[in-house]
């Protein structure tokens, strides 16, 4: 009797699917030559390169993907030291092959940090809690050829605490549309890479973010001395957010704003009141916390 039960069993098991593993990375990139992370057609992406060099790693046979979902759309140009990604695969691979696998196989501004197996559940984008980003501006007369893929360059002298006061009006939750990218959050050409119909919907219409932390200081990374930093924490970000409040914030530090004006930009909700959007390069994501 037990032996044909372990029959029937070992029978039945072998009708099992492979487990799928979902495997999360931590990735660095220097943005300036891609087309943003999202994936794009005819365009190269973050995701695009992460997801042909990880069908090369897994053997995937050709035009078959492996889906990768980003824990944040970073713009063309805009930088990472800390994106980060997830995908589920049957691959048995070690966590260690596929952190030096996809290295060997990525172009050489993309980098894998770290690897690591999470449950089931675990998405890069949905579980995380909170982004953290950075926008670093050089604030010298001189040009920089070392600096200029990585900051913005500001030739007028700014009023740093100004635009710290003004900053912290944007603390808290708040309907940020003053500073949001076209299409209520996702730019219409993005709008079709969103992974669910439920997500499309509240990205596009819902320009509510809320912000924890938003704080100017100066900038350790670059050598001259003459930099500055703004790092901002939110629970999430619309597309171009950050770079339209620090093309306003800069509006204060030139003395052309002050922070009473730059909250009532805030609060009317109107991207035509607010300032120019600043240019990519001074962007990275910096951290998403989980």
């Amino acid at each position: 009797m037990g032996e044909e039960t372990n029959i029937h069993l070992s029978s039945g098991s072998s009708n099992l699917l492979p487990a799928l593993r979902n495997i999360k990375l931590v990735l660095e990139y220097d943005g300036t030559d891609f087309s943003g992370s999202q994936l794009q057609s005819g365009r190269r992406t973050v995701q695009g390169e992460l997801e042909k060099a990880l069908a090369q790693l897994t053997g995937l046979k050709n035009g078959e993907r492996c889906p990768v979902s980003l824990a944040g759309r970073t713009d063309t140009g805009v930088h990472a030291a800390g994106q980060v990604a997830s995908f589920k695969t049957e691959s048995s691979h070690s966590l260690e092959t596929y952190r030096r696998g996809l290295n060997a196989l990525l172009p050489f501004d993309i980098a894998v940090l770290q690897t690591a197996e999470e449950e089931a559940s675990f998405h890069a984008r949905f579980s995380a809690k909170a982004r953290v980003y950075r926008y670093t501006i050089l604030n010298q007369v001189g040009r920089s050829p070392l600096a200029r893929r990585f900051a913005h360059q500001v030739a007028g002298k700014l009023d740093v605490a100004a635009m710290q006061a003004a900053s912290q009006k944007l603390l808290g939750e708040h309907d940020f549309a003053s500073f949001a990218g076209a299409g209520w959050g996702v730019p219409a050409q993005e709008a079709d890479s969103l992974e669910t119909e439920a997500d499309r919907q509240s990205d596009k219409r819902s320009t509510v973010r809320r912000l924890c932390q938003a704080e100017w200081r100066s900038s350790e990374s670059l050598s001259s001395g003459n930099g500055l930093e703004l790092e901002l924490v939110g629970n999430a970000f619309l597309p171009h957010m950050v770079r339209n409040i620090v093309g306003t914030l800069l509006l204060v530090g030139k003395g052309e704003l002050d922070p009473k004006g730059f909250e009532e930009i805030l609060r009317a909700r109107d991207r035509r009141r607010a300032g120019p959007t600043a240019p990519a390069c001074g962007l990275c994501l910096v951290e998403v916390r989980y």
